[in-house]
């Protein structure tokens, strides 16, 4: 056993060098545990220790040096510091996790817990300045002090801080299988904080010139140092155990979270489902209703027919040639409504039709109508891009549809050449948001009587277009003369009203 306490005594520096090493891992592997966001309160006070760890390593392999490489003034102080400040550190842990549950704590440890507030720290830093102040050897007083009143009751307050939080957490920690890290852990440091706290260097007072790092080789035959290294293997063997709880808990969280957009998947899965199936019902009852309304608008066009044949049958019957004139503009103006759901029923979209494809039919009827479509009229349709829906056209439909056969009955007579001009664009309106347009509708025949008023005449067909266009269309019309005869009709598209 001599021979065995001699090697260590004379491998000091290899002891040194273990025990700063096993700090020093200990402290980096706090300060690189993730533990953001923890639950757990000692994650909030963790680095305090590590900073102990990582100080008082540094401190223990600058000994190590000093053993191989011989003392230094300046050595000595900065190991000196390094001893105190490491010690300042396990106190303030020490202090902060004996406090850490006081709600279940008993009655005795909140009483114990109240002698260190936050004021003990600096009372005690100051009472070891003073102390090593008043002493013949500042740096050996300094150091035995900080350990009597830093490192002990540091080591004992983090021994028994690991014991009751397992304690305290047990139901949430149990389950993690950490128990042994606790338990080793707070074994740890309440060994090193008698070991580190009370074995000081020899001196002249009280309880140092007993209790010191000789009598203790005296005694067991084995340095201090040594037990005091096996702590701090300890130390970090289960501080890095109980490290392992935050990375349970990340893994927890991240399978929490898993789970949750796991559900919110099904819920999105199941949701689009609905919609898909809503959207197809939907899409069912577009074209159900799609197909309905062809429907209608055929048989509209159908019936319209019928009347149109009626008529003819009727003026088949009439000898009168005024009265056969009077069918013939009726049917007429049958047929430019008809056309008008022809063309929808026709058209892809169900609401709007090509207005220039209509005018085009529309004025090929009547020129075939009138019997002057081959040769001596000659008809130019400007609309470009022109839109409209069902509520416009129809109204447009019979303005021009009159317009027109006015002109072919009455612009050219005896069979004169000439031109009719249909231009339908869009103009700017007062309100962008409005569609506004302007309906041109000119020959160079031979012009109305001057005495017209288009506003105030007893022809059914002036009247019908004011009617249209002022009332129905809401827009103005303006008659020049000039080379013929022009109409200009200005009206805004009609916005839809839901029928009651």
């Amino acid at each position: 056993m001599e021979a065995i306490g001699q090697t260590l005594v004379n491998k000091l520096d290899v002891v040194f060098f273990i025990y700063g090493l096993a700090f020093i891992i200990m402290g980096i592997a706090i300060l690189l545990q993730p533990k953001k966001d923890s639950e757990h309160k000692i994650a909030n006070i963790f680095w305090i220790l590590a900073m102990f760890g990582i100080i008082h390593g540094a401190n223990e392999l600058l000994d190590m040096w000093a053993i191989i490489r011989g003392r230094h003034d300046v050595l000595d102080a900065v190991r000196w510091l390094c001893l105190v400040i490491s010690y300042l550190f396990l106190f303030e842990f020490g202090r902060r996790f004996f406090r850490l549950n006081m709600t279940n704590a008993p009655s005795w440890q909140k009483k114990t817990a109240s002698l260190f507030g936050w004021w003990s720290l600096p009372l005690i830093a100051l009472v070891i300045f003073v102390c090593a102040y008043m002493s013949r050897d500042f740096w050996k007083v300094g150091s035995i002090m900080a350990r009597y009143a830093l490192g002990l009751p540091g080591g004992l307050l983090i021994g028994f801080g690991f014991l009751f939080e397992y304690k305290y957490e047990k139901e949430i920690l149990e389950p993690l299988g950490v128990k042994k890290y606790f338990m080793c852990a707070g074994g740890a440091f309440l060994t090193y904080g008698f070991l580190g706290g009370l074995i000081v260097p020899k001196a002249d007072f009280f309880l140092s010139d007993l209790l010191n790092t000789e009598s203790f080789v005296a005694a067991t035959g084995i340095p201090v140092q040594v037990f005091r290294g096996l702590c701090a293997l300890a130390a970090a063997w289960s501080v890095s155990g109980i490290l392992k709880i935050f990375n349970w808990e990340i893994r927890d969280r991240l399978q929490k979270r898993s789970d949750s957009l796991q559900s919110l998947n099904e819920e999105l899965q199941l949701e689009i489902g609905e919609r898909r199936q809503a959207q197809e019902q939907l899409n069912s009852s577009l074209r159900e209703k799609e197909v309905l309304l062809k429907e209608i608008y055929h048989r509209t066009k159908n019936n319209m027919q019928v009347i149109t044949s009626l008529l003819n049958l009727q003026s088949n019957q009439i000898d009168d040639p005024r009265y056969v004139a009077l069918f013939d503009e009726s049917r007429n103006r049958i047929n430019s409504m008809s056309l008008v759901h022809e063309k929808l029923y026709r058209s892809k979209n169900l609401s709007n039709i090509d207005f220039k494809d209509y005018i085009t039919s529309l004025a090929s009827g009547l020129l075939t109508f009138y019997g002057t479509g081959a040769g001596n009229i000659s008809l130019t349709v400007t609309a470009v891009d022109i839109i409209l829906g069902i509520d416009t056209a129809i109204p447009c439909g019979l303005i021009i549809n009159e317009l027109l056969s006015n002109s072919l009955k009455y612009a050219f007579p005896e069979g004169r050449n000439g031109s009719i001009f249909i231009d339908l664009k869009k103009v700017t309106a007062d309100n962008k948001w409005d569609n506004e347009y302007e309906l041109t509708i000119s020959d160079d025949g031979i012009g109305l009587p001057g005495d017209i008023d288009i506003k105030n005449t007893k022809s059914l067909g002036l009247q019908l277009v004011t009617n249209l266009t002022m009332h129905q269309l809401r827009g103005s019309i303006e008659l020049r003369r000039d080379n013929g005869t022009a109409f200009f009709i200005r009206f805004k598209e009609l916005k839809y009203h839901e029928r009651i």
